[in-house]
């Protein structure tokens, strides 16, 4: 059992360092803009993040402790060949990622691209590696009969500690599990917006006029619609074409406009920072407020020009 522990114990501390660096890379990336960076924060890789710290860091913790017991007292536990195998092993994967860091941060300055969020990253990297590398380096020198030393425990507790502060504020940044489930919904909610939105398009194009509802979108062959309804509540989505009694004429010019409204559970521009929906760079906004919000839309016709004629 004690070789188990030992390699089970392993696999949590890689997984907790792994969780650790993403997690700290995403407050990074959300304290620090980067006009060079592309696309949203990535906050689905750290709900990953934050679900390994939540269930590898205390299972190293516990594991660590029965190492201990079991080594304690007992020279031939202590040099097990499987537990100096995989220590010497970590010591030389931490020295590489140390080394190959600083040879990063030095070849970013040559290049001049020395930016406060590489520095950072750069910096959580080499603390994490060096931690790592300090513990097992001092682990390897350790005798049977010593006892857990305070500077050992005040080193476990701060880990402890900072592991516990990690989890909170990654769940406050990236949402509690009810959050993120209404903006799962809200993202629905908009996917299916886009698509009738689509559907309008496609059948003005074919008719040459809004369609009068949703009952003239059904069983068309040029596009698909998810639904018409509401993913929660399954109440129908509002749809409102040019010349109707609830959009009237000096609302609007032209008669291509139409409106399509929808409740929302979240702000957009508040989950902005939290969640990335990536949509084409010339799709139309779909920002919207908690409560009833409406969007109002235009068709967009086909050129005439767009391919030119073949000679």
């Amino acid at each position: 059992m004690f070789h188990l522990f030992t390699l089970v114990s392993f696999i949590a501390l890689y997984t907790s360092a792994l969780s650790f660096g993403s997690l700290a890379f995403q407050f990074i990336e959300r304290a620090v803009s980067d006009p060079l960076a592309y696309g949203g924060s990535g906050f689905g890789m750290g709900r990953n993040a934050i679900a390994g710290l939540i269930v590898a860091f205390p299972l190293y913790v516990f594991l660590m402790r029965l190492i201990w017991k079991e080594t304690k007292g007992n020279a031939k536990n202590l040099s097990s060949g499987v537990r100096t195998w995989f220590t010497y092993i970590t010591l030389v994967v931490v020295a590489g990622v140390m080394l190959g860091d600083l040879i990063a941060v030095v070849s970013n300055v040559l290049g001049g691209e020395l930016a406060l969020r590489f520095i950072l990253k750069a910096g959580t990297i080499f603390a994490i590696a060096l931690a790592i590398f300090g513990y097992y380096l001092h682990d390897l020198k350790r005798k049977a009969e010593d006892v857990f030393s305070p500077r050992a425990k005040v080193f476990a507790l701060a880990v402890s500690v900072l592991a516990l502060v990690f989890i909170v504020y990654g769940i406050m940044v990236t949402g509690t599990p009810g959050q993120q489930r209404a903006f799962q919904f809200d993202q629905r909610r908009v996917s299916d917006l886009q698509q009738i939105s689509y559907a309008v398009n496609a059948y003005w194009q074919s008719n040459g006029k809004l369609p009068a509802s949703f009952e003239d979108l059904k069983d068309q062959p040029y596009y698909y619609i998810q639904s018409v309804t509401d993913p929660k509540t399954e109440a129908p989505y509002e749809y409102r074409p040019f010349g109707s009694e609830s959009l009237r004429l000096e609302e609007v010019i032209g008669d291509k406009i139409y409106e399509l409204c929808a409740v929302f559970e979240t702000d957009s521009s508040k989950t902005a920072t939290r969640f990335k929906m990536q949509v084409p760079y010339s799709e139309q906004s779909w920002e919207h407020a908690i409560g009833r919000t409406c969007f109002a839309r235009e068709v967009q016709e086909l050129r005439k020009d767009a391919v030119p004629a073949l000679r």
